[in-house]
C-alpha cells in the first residue's frame, strides 16, 4: 500500500542517510554535508515556509524515498518538484508513484504546471519524466559542479493540460496526501 507521509523531524536521520548516498546525491542539484544539525536547520526552515511540501514515500510498510513540491505558487498556479528513491530495490518506482502525485497538484491544489530540474546525465528520470507528458523546456550549461565536473542542468515542465490526456490512463491515482 502506497501513502504520503508528511516529513517530520523523527524521519531527518533516514533522509539523510539517503541523500549522503553517492546513487542518489550524484543526481541531485545540491551537495549535502553528512551532518544533522544541519539537516535539522534545513528541515526547520522549510517546514514554516507554505510555499513548501514535503512527505516520506511509504510502500508495503517501508518508508523508501522523499517527494517534494517547492516554490508553490497559487496565483501563478505552478509548482517545482523533486523526489529520490532512496532504497535500491524500488528506483525504478518512481513512474509508478509519481501520477499520485501529478493529480494531487493538478486536482487537489489546483495548480496548472509542475516544473523541474534535472541533470543531463539522469538519464532513468528523464525517460520517466517523457512517458508522463513533461517536455524540455531548456537547459543551464554547465550549470553545476559534480563528481569533478560542470553538468548541464535540464529544465522540465508538466502542464495540467498535458497531463489530462495522460490522466485517463492514471485517473484512479487518486490517494490522501497527509498534511
Amino acid at each position: 500500500m502506497l501513502k504520503f507521509i508528511k516529513l517530520q523531524e523523527k524521519h531527518l536521520e533516514l533522509v539523510l542517510s539517503w541523500r549522503i548516498k553517492p546513487e542518489i546525491n550524484r543526481f541531485m542539484l545540491n551537495n549535502v554535508e553528512n551532518d544533522i544539525e544541519k539537516q535539522k536547520k534545513w528541515f526547520q526552515k522549510f517546514s514554516k515556509d507554505p510555499k513548501c511540501k514535503f512527505w516520506i514515500i511509504h510502500y508495503n510498510n517501508t518508508e523508501i524515498g522523499v517527494i517534494n513540491l517547492v516554490d508553490i505558487d497559487h496565483i501563478n498556479k505552478k509548482c517545482n518538484i523533486g523526489y529520490y528513491i532512496g532504497v535500491e530495490i524500488y528506483r525504478t518506482f518512481a513512474a509508478v508513484f509519481l501520477p499520485y502525485v501529478y493529480n494531487y497538484v493538478f486536482y487537489k491544489i489546483n495548480l496548472n504546471k509542475i516544473y523541474g530540474e534535472v541533470i543531463e546525465n539522469n538519464k532513468a528520470i528523464l525517460k520517466i519524466h517523457e512517458m508522463h507528458g513533461y517536455r524540455q523546456v531548456g537547459k543551464y550549461e554547465k550549470h553545476i559542479f559534480k563528481e569533478g565536473q560542470f553538468q548541464d542542468v535540464i529544465i522540465v515542465e508538466l502542464m495540467k493540460k498535458q497531463w489530462n490526456s495522460f490522466q485517463k490512463k492514471y485517473k484512479d491515482c487518486r490517494i490522501e496526501f497527509e498534511t
